[in-house]
């Protein structure tokens, strides 16, 4: 599969209005993995992955951060998301715009991670697992 390939399944799978609004999304979810893949993980992906790709994973680490779980791995996602409104008026009042970020960042990760998994063997997936804060490994298998 190409990079041009990679962007239209995710962008069918997530119903994303633009190109470009889908390479963000795309940037966001594998920068976001680059922050918990060890350098070594990256590099077997190497061969598996357009070389588009593999930009987004430069950051890794030679060791990954173990304090970077599920919601700084959300924040990166949800960068993605116009999360702006109108202002509240009401006193307390929920922000319904912020309140759905997060579910929509999920969703957005589901798609990301659909198509990437068809892309590698099941011990990459394995691997990759593995290295994923919990609650994100889960969404990676749930996609």
């Amino acid at each position: 599969m190409n990079y041009r390939e990679f962007l239209e399944q995710v962008q069918s799978r997530g119903c994303f209005a633009t190109a470009d609004e889908t390479q963000s999304v795309v940037a966001n979810v594998l920068r976001a993995v680059a922050e918990v893949l060890p350098q070594g993980q990256v590099d077997g992906l190497t061969a598996q992955l357009p070389p588009e790709l593999m930009v987004y994973l430069r950051g890794a680490h030679q060791e990954p951060d173990p304090f970077f779980d599920s919601q700084l791995f959300l924040g990166w996602v949800v960068s993605s998301i116009d999360a702006t409104g109108a202002r509240d008026r009401t006193e307390e009042g929920l922000d319904l715009y912020a309140a759905y970020s997060g579910e929509e960042a999920i969703r957005r990760c589901h798609c990301v991670f659909a198509v990437l998994k068809s892309l590698l063997e099941p011990r990459q997936q394995d691997a990759l697992i593995a290295y994923l804060p919990d609650e994100v490994s889960d969404w990676f298998v749930q996609a």
